[in-house]
C-alpha cells in the first residue's frame, strides 16, 4: 500500500496535524517524572548542596532509572513540535527517495535544509483522490526526518521558536539517547544546570500549547 500524504494536502489539514503532533509530543513530554516531580528534584538538590542527603538516596535512584524514558519523552515533544512547524509552512517533513529518477539533488538537500512541497510539485506532482482523501507521491518515503536534520543547520532551526539555548537542550538530551549503548552506568547529575534545563523546557511546553490554537486557525 503506498503511504498517504493528506496531511500536506492544503493549508487546513497542515495545521490540523501540527495541532495533533504538539498535543501529543506536549502530553508525551508532561508524564516524565522529572517534570512531574520538578520540586522533588529542587529538593533534592537543595539537600544535596547542604549535605543532609546522600547521592544514592533511594529517591535520586528513581529519577536515574528513569531518566532514560524522560529523555525520550523530551526528545518525542521537540521532534514533533518541529516537524509541526515545518508543515505549517509547507516543507515536507517525509524523506524523499533519491533513488526515484529527477530528485537526487533535493534528497541530498533535505540533509541541510527544508524542502518545500512546491519543489517537488515543480518536478513531478503529487497524485490527489479528493474523494478517498488521498495524496500520494513516489518519489517520498514513508519515513520522516529525525532529530538530527532538525537541528542540523540554520535552515532548518529558523523555523522554531526557540533559539540557541533550546538547541544546546536538546542536543545534549539527543546525544546521551544515542550514546546509551555504550555506557555501563547511566550519566545522572542534579546540577544547577539540569534544572534550568527542565524548567526551560517545561516553561517553552507550557507556552507552545497555550498557543497551540494559532495552528487550528481557519
Amino acid at each position: 500500500m503506498k503511504p498517504n500524504f493528506w496531511i500536506y494536502f492544503d493549508n487546513q489539514e497542515q495545521r490540523k496535524t501540527a495541532a495533533s503532533l504538539i498535543a501529543f509530543g506536549a502530553e508525551v513530554f508532561k508524564r516524565a517524572k522529572s517534570i512531574k516531580e520538578i520540586d522533588t528534584l529542587k529538593s533534592i538538590k537543595h539537600d544535596l548542596d547542604n549535605k543532609t542527603t546522600h547521592p544514592k538516596d533511594t529517591n535520586i535512584s528513581e529519577f536515574i532509572f528513569e531518566y532514560l524514558i524522560d529523555c525520550i519523552r523530551f526528545l518525542i515533544f521537540f521532534e514533533n513540535y518541529m516537524k509541526a512547524e515545518l508543515i505549517v509552512r509547507n516543507y515536507c517533513v517525509h524523506f524523499i527517495d533519491k533513488n526515484y529518477p529527477g530528485f537526487k539533488d533535493l534528497a541530498k538537500n533535505q540533509y541541510s535544509r527544508p524542502i518545500s512541497l512546491k519543489e517537488i510539485n515543480e518536478i513531478e506532482n503529487f497524485i490527489i483522490h479528493r474523494e478517498n482523501k488521498i495524496l500520494n507521491h513516489p518519489a517520498i518515503k514513508d519515513k520522516t526526518i529525525g532529530i538530527k536534520e532538525l537541528i542540523g543547520s540554520e535552515q532548518y532551526y529558523s523555523n522554531y521558536e526557540f533559539g540557541t539555548s533550546m538547541l544546546d537542550i536538546i542536543s545534549k538530551f539527543n546525544s546521551f539517547r544515542n550514546r546509551l549503548h555504550f555506557f555501563e552506568s547511566i550519566e545522572y547529575q542534579i546540577s544547577k544546570d539540569f534544572l534550568s534545563s527542565l524548567i526551560a523546557m517545561n516553561d517553552f511546553v507550557d507556552r507552545i500549547i497555550r498557543d497551540r490554537i494559532k495552528y487550528n486557525a481557519p
